[in-house]
């Protein structure tokens, strides 16, 4: 790609006589027929330095220790080096001290590699990408808040690659660097994308000497397992009528044999959940020809890999795991990247906690039937499995009676077990043990599902230790749950303990004014000073010309039993729709506000594509996206991780400030504070206005979005924490009106926008 030639040699001479290169220096090459490249020894050090032949401009390049000079078969590793230091001639701030100094590689590679690419460099970038390879090699955890467009991504991927190839910690070479994240989407773009092409171009300029490698991990229930899927499609052949078109895509499936990743499959969610592996797989007597196991193997034994992507849940199952008699599912970590890391605490929560469905024990009954081989072993088991179906039916009945409220409003229901309650527990898990001692011929599966079962009863049951608590999916149907109410002592010794360094990033892990909120919640307060990074990185986009921030006075204070509150609500948002001419998203904390204020507006708003977003309709998104001048009435995931770039969404109204909804875990938080008031301050401010900041940050995704954000909510300027709204928001330019949002937006959108020629508008 770049040319060397060595025939310069009387050149260089020529400039040493000239007094323009130094005269005990070292001619090694000449780089693009028009850099001479040359070596001089100064004090115990040995500087490279480039003669610009067409300027005859010396720039100094890199230090290098006598020692530890470049030979020839070598020299393609300075080419970024030269390219760098020949840009920046003369800038004291760029040159390098330091042989093959880390932090000059980051700044090679955004200064010259990603921009010779297409790319677009901005400092912040750049300076964020510094602080991470400080966490990564200095500090036990690195906090990097980064807002939207400071190109995070980019920026720990690069910090990564450097700390594991440049640093030199040979110990640590040999293990990955694992990105942990929340979202399927970013996942696949890593592996299939972003790291591929980082890792050509970092080829294309010496400064790797292999190919990256990369994998992506996911929890086993988006993988294909054998044994059930062959179970299940010789069932559904039962009934060819009913099932021809599933019939149909599973045969393909089989005679394909693509690959055991059932998301590359077009099949429903309901198919993917009979077919998918489920729990461990410890006690199947199929394990040794299962296809899984022998992938998971090979991706576990892969030489020279370099990143391992997966979700947080399945890197935390594998800390949770891991013991000295049991490998842990990921390969040890050379470092830890934990992005969207605002949700690492829920899924902790999650992970080191256990469950129970009321449909659980009824499944594990089907299991054990299917497995039973003949009519003798299945009557062996009737009575026993008769009985256990009883009692869980008996303990669901009456664990019904304790929930209470919306299931789509609240996450749970904090509960105490009843005497009858833990006898059924109890009982259940007599039944299992019963079962388990005794023997089928086909015995695969049921000890591993019982296994499961026995561990969540056995932790359900330790009240003292756990916080039990009772959710609803959407069909209405119970789990019995329970969190370590020491979740935090558990992140410690699991997570923070391990001696590898975490760089945790996010667009929101602070609530606008510090990350004490953040330590606090996921286990990092303890961590000494020198050990922790603590990093702000502010958006780039040019918010004071580009957006405004509507709050307007004398709105009525959130009341959902009050109808002329819905009324005021529903009147204000049809006077910012027109304002704006749709391109809306109105962000709601709860489904049935969204459905009161619709039904309020429907009529109004024939003039505008309304898409409803529901728990059943999940185009909801694509269809705004694809809309003209749409209305999005939106809650749920619509408040973080969607982006809807460009005019499509140029307004954004959020009806209440996002409090937390009413939780077990919070009710738990409530109970160990002084005061209602220490409780808000300490634990409902604090994950509101990072809620408030994702609502905020759908706004403007890209540097030329323009838009407006509206709060219908007085809280936000009445209320003592309205000083840490204002704060959290301070970019945002504010208007008093919707005359005013109109005027705003009339400046910032084109003819099309309004659907009408710029000499028609009024």
């Amino acid at each position: 790609m770049f040319e060397i030639t060595y025939s310069d040699n009387e050149t260089f001479e020529a400039y040493q006589n000239a007094g323009k290169a130094h005269k005990g220096g070292t001619y090694d090459f000449t780089f693009e027929n028009r850099y001479i490249i040359y070596h001089a020894n100064l004090r115990h050090k040995v500087d490279y330095i480039a003669i610009d032949m067409s300027t005859g401009l010396g720039s100094f390049v890199i230090t290098k220790n006598p020692g530890n000079l470049y030979t020839e078969a070598s020299y393609k590793r300075l080419i970024p080096h030269i390219l760098y230091s020949v840009k920046y001639t003369g800038d004291m701030r760029y040159l390098n001290r330091f042989a093959d100094d880390p932090l000059t590689v980051i700044d090679s590679i955004f200064r010259v590699v990603l921009p010779n690419n297409g790319y677009n460099i901005r400092e912040e970038q750049i300076s964020l990408a510094k602080k991470m390879y400080i966490g990564f090699t200095e500090k036990q955890v690195a906090l990097c808040e980064a807002e939207v467009g400071t190109g995070k991504t980019l920026s720990y991927l690069v910090a990564a690659i450097v700390a594991k190839h440049h640093n030199g910690i040979t110990y640590r070479q040999n293990l990955p660097v694992t990105i942990t994240t929340s979202s399927i989407e970013l996942q696949k773009a890593l592996v299939e994308r972003e790291i591929p092409n980082l890792s050509k171009m970092l080829l294309d300029y010496y400064i790797i000497e292999r190919p990256l490698t990369a994998v992506l991990r996911k929890g086993k229930e988006h993988y294909l397992c054998r044994y059930r899927f062959d179970d299940f499609l010789k069932n559904i052949r039962m009934y060819p009528e009913k099932y021809k078109t599933t019939i149909e895509t599973l045969e393909q499936m089989s005679n394909l044999r693509a690959g055991i990743d059932l998301d590359r499959y077009r099949i429903s969610g309901a198919i993917k959940s009979r077919i998918c592996i489920k729990g461990t797989c410890a006690g199947c007597v199929r394990k040794k020809e299962c296809t899984y196991n022998e992938f998971a193997k090979r991706m576990y034994d892969l030489p020279d890999l370099d990143f391992q992507v997966t979700n947080h849940n399945m890197y935390l199952m594998s800390q949770k795991t891991k013991t000295d008699d049991h490998p842990p599912l990921l390969r040890e970590s050379c470092f830890v990247v934990v992005d969207e890391a605002h949700k690492f605490k829920e899924a902790a929560e999650d992970t080191f906690g256990e469950r129970i469905g009321e449909k659980d024990i009824p499944r594990y009954v089907n299991a054990v039937k299917i497995l039973c081989s003949t009519k003798a072993n299945r009557d062996k088991y009737k009575e026993f499995l008769a009985n256990i179906i009883k009692e869980n039916d008996a303990l669901f009945n009456s664990l019904r009676k304790k929930q209470h409220g919306d299931i789509e409003e609240e996450r749970g229901d904090i509960i105490s077990l009843s005497v009858f309650q833990t006898a059924k527990l109890n009982k259940i898990m007599y039944l299992i043990d019963k079962i388990e001692g005794m023997k089928i011929k086909r015995n695969y599966g049921i000890p591993v599902t019982g296994s499961y079962l026995k561990t969540a009863i056995t932790a359900i049951n330790k009240t003292s230790k756990s916080t039990i608590w009772l959710d609803a999916d959407e069909n209405g149907l119970l789990s019995l749950c329970s969190t370590p109410k020491d979740i935090n002592n558990i992140f410690r010794s699991k997570i923070w303990d391990s001696n590898v360094s975490h760089v945790l990033t996010s667009g929101t892990l602070s609530d606008g004014t510090d990350f004490e909120y953040f330590k606090a919640e996921n286990g990092l307060d303890f961590i000494p000073h020198r050990l922790l990074l603590e990093s702000r990185t502010e958006s780039p986009f040019d918010y004071t010309n580009h957006t405004r921030l509507y709050i307007p006075t004398g709105m009525p204070t959130p009341d959902n039993d009050n109808e002329d509150y819905f009324k005021a609500i529903a009147d204000e948002i049809y006077r910012i729709i027109k304002a704006t001419n749709g391109h809306t998203a109105i962000l709601f904390t709860s489904y049935k506000t969204l459905n009161l204020v619709h039904d309020l507006l429907r009529d109004r708003l024939t003039a505008y594509d309304t898409i409803c977003m529901t728990r059943s309709n999940k185009n909801a998104i694509t269809d705004f996206k694809k809309s003209k001048n749409g209305i999005l009435f939106a809650s749920g995931s619509m408040w973080e991780g969607v982006d809807c770039v460009g005019d499509c969404l140029s307004s954004v109204i959020i009806v209440r400030l996002p409090f937390p909804m009413r939780s077990a875990l919070m009710e738990e938080k409530k109970n160990n504070c002084d005061s209602v008031g220490d409780f808000v301050d300490r634990y409902c401010t604090p994950n509101m206005l990072i809620k408030l900041r994702q609502g905020v940050g759908r706004l403007i995704r890209c540097e030329s979005d323009t838009g407006v954000v509206s709060i219908l909510d007085p809280r936000a300027i009445s209320k003592s924490y309205s000083v840490k709204i204002g704060q959290a928001l301070h970019k945002f330019p504010k208007v008093d009106s919707a005359q005013e949002i109109e005027c705003f937006m009339r400046g910032v959108k084109d003819e099309e926008y309004y659907g009408e020629k710029k000499e028609n508008r009024k």
